[in-house]
């Protein structure tokens, strides 16, 4: 098998791990316990955005992979 196609069923995999995660960490109504830094209070809402941007950095290693996959092919 190509590596590109490895590559690619990999990040394909590993977003899907991601979205079950999230769906999984979403369904919890307090989202985990609330983590207090200082006087700064990380809570649900936090939590959020964490699981949101992991879901966005999933899908753009995702994306790359198909590109990687078209830049590799121009130099053969």
């Amino acid at each position: 098998m190509k590596k590109s196609k490895l590559l690619r069923r990999i990040s394909l995999l590993m977003l899907l791990i991601a979205l079950i995660f999230v769906a999984c960490a979403l369904s919890c109504p307090t989202l985990g316990h609330t983590i207090y830094i200082g006087t700064f209070r990380f809570g649900a809402e936090q939590w959020r955005v964490c699981y949101a941007i992991y879901v966005v950095v999933m899908l753009a290693c995702f994306i790359a992979s198909i590109f990687a996959k078209r830049r590799e092919d121009a130099y053969e």
